[in-house]
């Protein structure tokens, strides 16, 4: 194991250093900006097609407002939030927003041979406008100044000898807009841009980056669609296969940049720089809403744009913001006495951006060792390790990583009780992993065995296929389960709720015996069919109560027989298992809760066994119930190379398995734990593992106090806050927001939020959406001379004659034959090996078949049946 502590600020070093050299260009990119606005001497900028030279004169000789140079509440307030926002923009960039709309993403991404074709047509008609004038500046006619790519770059300012710059427009924009030799006149588009630099100085420096960005990604991209195919000169052709060989995604960079420092130079040299042109302007066109406050809102429009530069020069969500600058440019030209299409390259590099997003310039070379990291359980733990290794080894590296999870979305645990009563809809509550941790694989299986030895694991596929999986750093984040072994008959008569489709077959099951029950005439029965029990321990068990109380109390207003003969719930804790520390604080305001809630509390009884149709209390008492809710969980063992770890297992303070090397365990001393643990555990653990994978320094994991801690029972919550504790909706939504931000993905968050805010002026609903199950023990009909079961194959089904024979033969040699009422393939299940004979049919046969879960729920819940399954499978 590393070493920790003192290495741990070298490590830290290390790491810095790692994401300043891949920011470097960026970086660079800005501190010359900076200089350059600091010398220079003017700020000139696109307004200039609104105002004249003298008007611009006029209102620069004016004081610049108070609140660009000295401190109030107002500036301090707005240039904060603007931080916070760039700042949150670039976490969202980098974390939340990067699963949303993934299709879309996808769909945006395939459009991208249409950019070049996008393009042409901005840059021709910018071409050809600019040319024959018409779209001048504000006050000069149309077609009677002709200018170089802006209205204030007016060519008649240049003299007789430069009129010839027009007619060069139109070549340019005609051949560029047909598809003429494009990646050629591109090219000279760009030699005409640095021209004008030269003609025009800094005026031009409002349009050139963009300019030349777009020329540039022409120059290497080509023509895209629709173009007149015309013979290339021999000597050019290895130039273009060049050319053609460059990545779209570095074209796209290069314009991203170039296109990032025009709006930045944009946003100081003229909002920031020279504040009273934009004052002038809202002035004299009382532009509307921006004269209500004009100061204020120009320097809101110089932050926005300021950060807009920085963000889009950094290439952080950039199709987001190329939405925004498209709306802000179209709202601006209906405003300001400008035309629709005065902006028009503009609207298509960001149209490009809107497509191919931001680009880079080359494919970063990974320098980072090799390693594989496999994680087991896709819970909260589980899947903050993985986006915690993803954050530091990048999209380029040599580490990989692996999930292993027993289903491909994550479950939302903390409000899947809500499902059940109606104030959660079911597909809110798990989320696909897949768009959470795009660059980790995730394998859908269950852990079979660790070999530590040779640093594998093996897991079981749900097809019965055993996979061998080796690592390097191994995560067990394992999740708890359904604990059936506890109380005798829990297995066979008691609904777990670990499962969307267990929280949904349990409001089936309520509505089911509610619909029974008005058609029962004996009293006795009605009363039992309207009894609930709820069996376990913790959080999970009181919101189960208080949820199914919830359900039951709406259902009363469509169901008669809930009014007129009432219902309980019991809800029976398990004394065997201690109370946490903060509920041994609030356990009579618990308890309260729970009985204002219609819970009827059990603390003096204990469930020693249960029938289908009652409990059986350690007093003796047998209660007539008619549905039992199992909250009962247990976290599971893990077959480590020759021994069985059993929880809690024995862990060093940087959260490694103790005796054994490159384990790490999501787990801890602390009795209560939060959502906000188990992210926490979950960065720790991934941190350390990725640390440990390259040679740094591990960190010791230390447990937070937490200021709010909220304790889930629905609308009956509670919060202790120090030593206060608050019960009811307030404490209610503080649960639901700490573990919504707990909860990985931003659409999946924006949805939550939707339905609880439908939650408010809406009953619960009682709709039922679980599917009657089908019949769990399948029928299979074979011919004669059928292979029911092949020697060597994997066995997921075992199988009982009911009517029939068959022969067992073994490497070829007949063993016997079995007849009506004989079951065979019970001992790949019960040995967990291969098919051991082949099972062929001597006539028609009637077969039922049993999967390997229902095999396992049979031998595990009936010891008898088990023995008489054994002492069959002992026969061959």
């Amino acid at each position: 194991m590393p070493i920790v502590g003192n290495r741990r600020r070298k490590n830290n070093v290390v790491h810095i250093v790692h994401i300043m050299r891949r920011l470097w260009p960026q970086i660079s990119i800005l501190l010359g900006l900076a200089v350059f606005f600091i010398i220079a001497n003017q700020a000139l900028a696109h307004e200039r097609w609104i105002l004249s030279p003298d008007q611009i004169a006029e209102l620069n000789a004016h004081p610049r407002p108070k609140l660009y140079y000295k401190l109030s509440p107002l500036n301090v307030t707005m240039i904060s939030l603007f931080l916070l926002f760039i700042l949150g923009w670039v976490q969202l960039g980098f974390t939340g927003a990067r699963e949303l709309f993934p299709d879309l993403q996808a769909r945006l991404a395939s459009y991208g041979d249409h950019v070049p074709r996008i393009l042409r047509v901005c840059l021709g008609w910018m071409l050809l406008s600019s040319a024959f004038g018409i779209e001048p500046r504000f006050g000069v006619a149309a077609f009677t100044s002709s200018s170089l790519f802006a209205p204030d770059l007016e060519v008649r300012l240049l003299g007789q000898q430069w009129q010839w710059l027009a007619w060069a427009e139109v070549v340019l924009g005609l051949t560029i807009l047909f598809g003429i030799y494009v990646r050629f006149f591109a090219a000279l588009l760009i030699m005409m841009a640095l021209l004008g630099g030269w003609l025009f100085g800094e005026a031009i420096l409002a349009y050139v980056g963009a300019l030349i960005g777009a020329s540039i990604y022409l120059l290497m991209q080509g023509a895209g669609r629709h173009f007149l195919p015309l013979p290339i000169p021999p000597f050019l052709l290895g130039l273009q296969s060049w050319l053609e060989a460059q990545p779209r995604q570095r074209a796209q960079a290069i314009m991203r940049v170039l296109t990032g420092i025009t709006i930045l130079y944009s946003g100081v040299y003229f909002k920031v720089f020279q504040p009273n042109l934009v004052l002038g302007i809202i002035s004299m066109h009382h532009v509307p809403l921006m004269s209500a406050a004009p100061e204020a809102f120009t320097l809101l429009m110089a932050l926005v744009e300021v950060s807009a530069g920085i963000l889009i020069i950094a290439g952080i969500l950039l199709r987001p913001l190329s939405v925004f600058f498209l709306f802000a440019f179209v709202g601006f030209a209906l405003l300001l006495p400008e035309t629709l299409t005065e902006h028009i390259l503009f609207y298509g590099v960001m149209l490009s951006f809107l497509i191919n997003g931001a680009g880079h310039w080359q494919v970063p070379q990974a320098r980072d060792k090799a390693a594989e990291i496999v994680i087991i359980g896709g819970g909260f733990s589980g899947v903050h390790a993985a986006m915690k290794i993803e954050k530091l080894i990048g999209h380029y590296s040599h580490v990989h990583v692996t999930l292993i999870h027993d289903d491909s979305n994550m479950l939302f645990l903390p409000l899947l009780p809500e499902v059940i009563g109606g104030t959660m809809q079911p597909g809110n509550v798990v989320n696909p992993i897949r768009r959470v941790i795009p660059q980790t694989r995730v394998v859908i299986g269950q852990l079979d065995y660790v070999d530590e030895r040779a640093k594998r694991v093996v897991v079981r596929r749900k097809n019965g296929e055993e996979i061998n999986l080796p690592y390097a750093e191994l995560i067990l984040a394992l999740l708890p389960v359904p604990n059936f072994s506890r109380i005798p008959g829990m297995m066979a008569h008691a609904s777990p709720i670990n499962s969307v489709g267990d929280a949904l077959h349990i409001r089936k099951g309520v509505i089911d015996r509610i619909e029974e029950a008005e058609f029962t005439e004996v009293a006795g029965e009605r009363d039992r069919l309207l009894t609930f029990a709820v069996v376990g321990s913790g959080q999970r068990v009181c919101a189960t109560a208080v949820e199914l109380c919830q359900m039951l109390r709406t259902a009363e207003a469509s169901y008669p027989v809930l009014r007129e003969h009432g219902w309980k719930v019991y809800l029976y804790e398990d004394t065997k298992i201690p109370i946490t520390d903060l509920e041994a604080q609030i356990q009579p305001q618990r308890d309260r809760g729970l009985k204002k809630a219609g819970v009827k509390l059990c603390h003096d009884e204990e469930v020693v066994g249960l029938t289908h149709r009652d409990l059986a209390l350690a007093s003796g008492e047998r209660r007539p119930v008619g549905l039992v809710v199992n909250a009962s969980f247990k976290l599971p063992s893990v077959e480590l190379s020759d021994q069985s770890l059993r929880w809690p297992f024995e862990i060093e303070d940087d959260l490694s398995l103790k005796v054994f090397q490159n384990i790490w365990v999501t787990a801890m001393k602390k009795q209560t734990i939060m959502t906000a643990d188990l992210v926490a555990l979950g960065r720790a653990v991934g941190y350390n593992a990725w640390a440990s994978s390259q040679g740094y320094a591990t960190r010791l994991f230390r447990p937070r106090k937490h200021l709010l801690e909220p304790y889930n029972m629905g609308r009956r919550s509670l919060c202790r806050v120090g030593g206060f504790t608050f019960v009811g909706a307030p404490a209610w939504i503080v649960f639901r927001l700490t573990n919504l931000l707990a909860l990985p993905g931003l659409e999946r968050n924006l949805r939550i939020l939707i339905d609880w805010v439908l939650d408010i002026p809406f009953r619960n609903d009682i709709a039922v959406l679980a599917p009657d199950p089908t019949e769990r023990l399948q029928r299979a009909h074979f011919e004669p001379g059928d292979e029911v079961v092949r020697q060597g194959d994997e066995g997921e089904t075992a199988y009982v004659i009911t009517s029939g024979r068959v022969e067992v033969l073994q490497d070829g040699n007949k063993l016997g034959e079995l007849g009506d009422g004989d079951s065979f393939g019970e001992i790949a299940l019960l040995s967990n090996v291969r098919r051991t004979a082949t099972v062929r049919c001597l006539t028609a046969c009637e077969l039922t078949v049993l999967a390997r879960d229902d095999f396992r729920a049979l031998t595990t819940g009936f010891g008898s049946l088990a023995e008489a399954i054994r002492k069959q499978a002992v026969k061959f």
